[in-house]
C-alpha cells in the first residue's frame, strides 16, 4: 500500500469539506445607492443547495480511500474514481455556473408596492469564494482521474 493513496483520500476529504462550507460564506457584493451589499452563495441563488451534498460525497468518498488505500489503478479504485469525478463535475459545473452568470438583480422594495428590478448599471463582484470552491470541485476531480489512471506502485523486492 502506497503512502501516496492516503494523500490522496485526504485531499480528496479537504476538497469535499470546502465544496460543503464555502456557499455559506459571501459569494457576490456590490455597490448600491443604499450602501455595499454582499450576498452569500446561497442567499444569491437556490442552485448552491446541491454543493454540500457533493462536498459531503466526496469527503465521504476521500475518508474511504484514506482508510482503505486501493491500489491507484485498481477496481476499487477506478469505481471510487469514477464517483469522484461525477460528483466533482457536478459541483465545478454548478460552482461555476453561479460564479460566471451571477443571478443576483438590484430590486427596488417601496411599501405598498410590488418589488421592481431597478435600472442601472450596477456592477455584481464575485468574491473569491465562488471561485475557490469551482477549484476545490476541480481538485477532486483531479483525485478522481489519479484514481482511475495513475500507475500503480512497483511491488517491493526485499534484499
Amino acid at each position: 500500500m502506497s503512502p501516496r493513496v492516503r494523500v490522496l483520500g485526504l485531499a480528496l476529504v479537504a476538497c469535499g469539506v470546502l465544496l460543503a462550507v464555502l456557499p455559506a460564506f459571501d459569494w457576490f457584493s456590490a455597490d448600491l445607492p443604499s450602501g455595499p451589499d454582499r450576498l452569500t452563495g446561497y442567499g444569491a441563488t437556490g442552485e448552491t443547495w446541491i454543493l454540500p451534498a457533493l462536498g459531503g460525497l466526496l469527503a465521504l468518498l476521500g475518508g474511504r480511500v484514506a482508510w482503505m488505500r486501493p491500489a491507484v489503478g485498481g477496481r476499487d479504485a477506478r469505481r471510487i474514481g469514477a464517483l469522484v469525478l461525477l460528483g466533482a463535475g457536478l459541483g465545478v459545473a454548478w460552482a461555476a455556473r453561479s460564479a460566471i452568470l451571477p443571478p443576483v438583480d438590484v430590486v427596488a422594495e417601496r411599501i405598498g408596492a410590488p418589488p421592481a428590478v431597478l435600472a442601472g448599471d450596477w456592477q455584481v463582484s464575485v468574491l473569491a469564494p465562488a471561485w475557490i470552491t469551482v477549484a476545490a470541485a476541480a481538485l477532486a476531480g483531479m483525485v478522481g482521474v489519479l484514481l482511475i489512471a495513475g500507475r500503480p506502485d512497483p511491488p517491493r523486492t526485499t534484499a
